[in-house]
Formats: C-alpha cells, structure tokens, sequence
C-alpha cells in the first residue's frame, strides 16, 4: 500500500507550494542550495541523485525504522504525526459512549460540499478556540484542489435550525449556519481524516462526532477500506503534543488499531 505522501495527487500538492517532487522526494530550492524531505515511504529512495540540488540538510520520516540509512541522526522537531488510529471500515465496533454522542447529534444535518472558503472559516475558528496554530490557507486549499475532483471531498455540519433558538459563533454567516466539517482525501484504499473543525457551539452539540460517524460512512460508500486520523498524542514526545490529548481521547473512542511511526530522522550537509 503506498502512503498518500507518495501518491501523484500529494506530489501535486507539493508542487503548488513551491517544492520539486522527484523520486518520490521533495526538494525546496534555496538560492544556490536546498533543503530536503522525504516522508512515509515503504521502500528507501535513491538519494544519490540529491547532489545535484546541494542540500543543507535531508530530513526523512520513514514507515519503519529499518529504512534509515547511516549518517542519520534522530531528531525532534517531525512534520508528520508520529503516532496514529487507522480505523477498518469493514469492522466499526463503535464504544457505548460513541453511538450516545451520535445519537445526540441526529438532529444536526451534515452535507458534501465544494465551498473550501466557509470550511476554512470553521478550522480557523477551532484553531483559536484550542490555541492551536492555524494552518495557511494556502496549504489547506491547494491540498483539496489537488486530489480533486475525485479523491477528496469536504463534509460541513450544520444546525438546521432558526437562529433565534441556538447560539451560533459570530464569526459564521447564518446563511451558512455551517458549526462542523471535516477535509477527507483518499488514495488507493486509505482515506485520510486530514482537517477537522468544530466550534463552540458545535462543541456543544456534540458535532465533531456526527461529522467523523459521516465521513466512515462516506468511505465505506466509496469502498475504501481504512481511515487514517491522522494523529493522536505519543507519550514518546510527551512535551511537544501535551496538547492533542483532548482530541486524542475523542479518536480513540472509535476504535480502530494504533499505529507508530519512528519519527524524524535527519542530515545535515
């Protein structure tokens, strides 16, 4: 199974940031020299052709440990979560407490969408709300441009309901009464759960959990047969993600089978 950091679609994306995709690596020019990355890949890349762009440094995240090369040295600063829940689409066993919170977000209304715009707004907000960094739009726009038109897709959530009888965050338009969504995209047989927004008042009524029970049901439609949630809290780095442990607990009440990731390792020239 080849990871989604190597697919065309994510070479695609890189593309569009500026980076140059060869052999599966990226490379980032700088002025007469370079910098190097080369993330979640199964089989070790040749990077004897590197020399050409005189790289400063080389960083690698491979699957597993036994693709470091030597001259490698570990390092604590990833770019990619170490350690993450794959949920199996074919064998949703949902905890008690999960189908409750679902359950009690019924009523709400969860639809596909094209508006990149309006889901940025939410993940902007929830980045605020946790005191989280915001990811640059640009980043978070180009990746949906790149694996679409058929391998990603925006689910918002929404209340439905008149405005007078709930409190809806100020920053969001009534006439998109949009509180939660999510940016899935998918290559071979994995999707990846790879933005999640929700705001106060989705908070409160329990969106977030509508909003991932709809995208496992939008995967299953499309016969995938895993969901990355693309990462969880490592007790290995217990000071650098301390704060994913709220949403850690919130993943983690799906089930799924956990999966560790050794880390960055990187070369300095």
């Amino acid at each position: 199974m080849i990871d989604i950091r190597q697919s065309k679609n994510y070479a695609k994306y890189m593309e569009s940031l500026g980076w140059i995709v060869e052999n599966g690596v990226f490379i980032k020019k700088l002025w007469f020299t370079s910098v190097v990355k080369a993330q979640r890949f199964s089989s070790l890349p040749d990077l004897f052709f590197l020399k050409k762009y005189h790289p400063v440094l080389i960083k690698l995240e491979p699957e597993t440990c036994n693709l470091i090369p030597d001259g490698y040295r570990h390092d604590n600063w990833p770019l990619l979560p170490t350690k993450t829940i794959i949920l199996d689409l074919k064998n949703i066993n949902l905890p008690k407490d999960t189908k409750y919170e679902i359950r009690k977000a019924s009523k709400l209304k969860n639809e596909e969408s094209n508006n990149i715009e309006v889901f940025y707004k939410l993940l902007e907000e929830t980045m605020k709300i946790g005191h989280w960094s915001v990811p640059i739009r640009k980043e978070v726009t180009n990746l949906w441009k790149a694996f679409q038109p058929n391998n990603s897709v925006i689910l918002l959530c929404h209340s439905g309901l008149d405005p007078e009888s709930i409190e809806i965050d100020s920053s969001i338009r009534w006439n998109d009464r949009m509180i939660a969504g999510c940016l899935l995209i998918w290559h071979g047989n994995t999707a990846h759960f790879m933005y999640a927004a929700n705001t106060l008042s989705g908070r409160e009524l329990g969106a977030a959990y509508l909003t991932l029970w709809e995208a496992i049901k939008f995967c299953q439609k499309k016969g995938l047969k895993y969901l990355d949630l693309e990462g969880i809290y490592d007790e290995r780095r217990p000071k650098d993600n301390k704060h994913w442990q709220g949403f850690t607990k919130f993943k983690m009440g799906w089930g799924g089978k956990m999966k560790e990731y050794p880390g960055s390792w990187t070369k300095y020239y």
